[in-house]
């Protein structure tokens, strides 16, 4: 059977994929230690990506009377058989890429037939030290041979510690998370996770066929909030001796990182992971603090850093129902000197599209809070509300959602012309920008089972709340994310009732306009693509 303690540890943590939260089916794994002194709602890792294999009890399965027996022992690190709570299942994962397969493990000792063939076998053991705290320990064999009768002794006392470390005194371990993918037939897996500040693993050596890949963030302190963070991974060929990761500053990506607020008092957590391309990341939580903020981030060059914004109130509760969330993907070429910046303003929609067919809910993604930097998530968002209609070419609704931007259960329409309209309304207590959004795009709807909705991208220069300074002429860069054609763009001081036209000039892979600032109050922006998209924000930047 699948451990009853870890089928309830991957579910709750959850896998995000496509933008949809589902849950982990995965074969046994550890818990992810809940952060110290960090609150419980977004504040945590997420596993993003493909779930590990389901594994299928070998006591569901029938085999050939002359399947060999395989007798297996398992020792926790003092040398003793765990408890059932302890250690519950031990896993056989084909090398051939077949069905994965668990036996129950009984105080330590497990009996099953299992057929002839080549595995890996592991099994992790959940171990309480004398203070209390929970360690887990992950037993991994990369290549065992089942030809006959077979017995094993999975010894976690070889075990070695997965412990990160930086040249900086002060830094310490907040996350570290080791994934562990192997060539299982044709195709390289995930077959293992690990994530928790208290984890052993046991070493194989080299193996061309066995990458570990550990990931890690340290603050000062340990601290949620420092004016620095380290995000460092590497990945190597097998389980070495010496499983943890040291590396020095100097080797790092230096990122001068600011964080700019929405014009109201508000919170920022961030976390960090590396995609290793493998189709399973977990993200770590890497510290809060107040908005607007500025730290410096050590990254490991060369790697694809997923990184996430949740910008919530004050308390600092990243509630799921009250924090705002964007995304996007870093790489540094490699060690030196960098700045990048997560701008709340101008906000608006990335493009997105509609799936028509079953099985890819959601059918409708818009992120509709995308700043110039980063992707937002899919409604439903905090503080917001609105509504999303598809209609035909007699203005017919077809189709409609109560959230903005995303929806549910729309079939395929007839071919023809529609219009999809999306409208938001946000009231967020940390903001006073993009109170309103209102998005047109005209369809043509054929047998395809996806259509595009392009967008027109927004970025200007504003500070560190999103202001403007006023009287001045401002530099707004429309980009296309999607879309053909020219562009065209208005302006509004007054929240929408009247616009004004203002010109576009080709530049770069975009288009540029000057806007005079007014004295106070706020800039709205309405872009358009005759034939394709019409999509207005009220507040897009503030002045003053």
């Amino acid at each position: 059977m699948v451990g009853r303690r870890a089928a309830v540890v991957l579910g709750a943590l959850a896998v995000l994929a496509a933008g949809t939260a589902q849950p982990v089916h995965a074969a046994p794994a550890p818990p992810a230690p809940r952060r110290t002194g960090l609150p419980y709602g977004l504040a945590r890792s997420r596993i993003v990506g493909t779930p590990m294999r389901q594994a299928r009890p070998l006591s569901t399965r029938s085999f050939s009377a002359t399947a060999p027996e395989v007798t297996i022992d398992v020792l926790d690190r003092s040398g003793r058989p765990p408890t059932t709570d302890e250690t519950d299942s031990v896993l056989f994962i084909p090398l051939d890429g077949g069905d994965w397969l668990s036996a129950e493990v009984r105080d330590g000792h497990a009996e099953a037939a299992v057929p002839a063939g080549a595995y890996a076998v592991s099994a992790y053991v959940m171990s309480t030290g004398a203070n209390g705290e929970t360690s887990t320990t992950l037993i991994y064999r990369s290549k065992v041979s089942v030809t006959g009768d077979t017995a094993l002794t999975l010894d976690a006392r070889t075990a070695r510690p997965i412990r990160a470390a930086v040249d900086r005194a002060a830094a310490r371990t907040v996350g570290i998370a080791a994934v562990l993918t192997q060539r299982l037939g044709s195709r390289v897996e995930t077959v293992a996770l690990l994530d928790g500040p208290d984890n052993f693993v046991t070493p194989t050596g080299d193996d061309s066929e066995l990458t570990f890949r550990l990931q890690a963030q340290l603050t000062k302190d340990g601290a949620a909030t420092s004016p620095y963070l380290y995000a460092i991974g590497a990945a190597r060929d097998g389980i070495p001796a010496d499983p943890g990761l040291r590396v020095r500053t100097r080797d790092l990506a230096a990122v001068r990182t600011g964080y700019a607020g929405e014009g109201g008092p508000a919170c920022v957590g961030t976390s960090a992971g590396v995609d290793w391309g493998t189709g399973l990341s977990v993200e770590g939580w890497t510290g809060q603090g107040p908005l607007p903020a500025t730290r410096t981030e050590y990254l490991s060059p060369g790697l694809n850093w997923l990184r996430s914004e949740y910008v919530t109130g004050t308390d600092c509760g990243f509630a799921f129902d009250d924090t705002d969330v964007r995304s996007r993907t870093e790489r540094y070429p490699g060690a030196g000197s960098y700045a990048r910046r997560w701008s709340a303003a101008p906000a608006g929609p990335a493009a997105g599209s509609l799936h028509w067919q079953t099985g890819q809910e959601p059918a409708l993604v818009v992120r509709m809070l995308s700043s110039q930097d980063a992707q937002s998530s899919i409604a439903p968002y905090a503080h917001m509300t609105g509504t999303s209609t598809l209609r035909d070419a007699t203005g017919q609704v077809v189709a409609t959602s109560d959230q903005p931007g995303s929806a549910n259960d729309w079939t395929h329409p007839a071919p023809g012309k529609y219009t999809l309209t999306v409208d938001a309304n946000r009231d967020a207590p940390w903001s006073d920008l993009a109170t309103r959004q209102h998005v047109v795009w005209n369809l043509t709807v054929d047998d395809a089972a996806r259509v595009a909705l392009p967008v027109l991208r927004y970025a200007t220069a504003l500070d560190a709340d999103g202001r403007a300074r006023a009287g001045r002429n401002q530099t707004i860069t429309v980009t296309p994310d999607g879309t053909g054609g020219t562009p065209a763009l208005q302006v509004s001081y007054d929240d929408g009732e009247s616009w004004t036209s203002t010109p576009l000039h080709r530049s770069g892979n975009g288009w540029t306009a000057q806007v005079r600032n007014p004295a106070s109050g706020y800039v709205s922006l309405r872009g358009t693509v005759a034939g394709v998209v019409d999509q207005t924000v009220i507040r897009a930047y503030g002045v003053g």
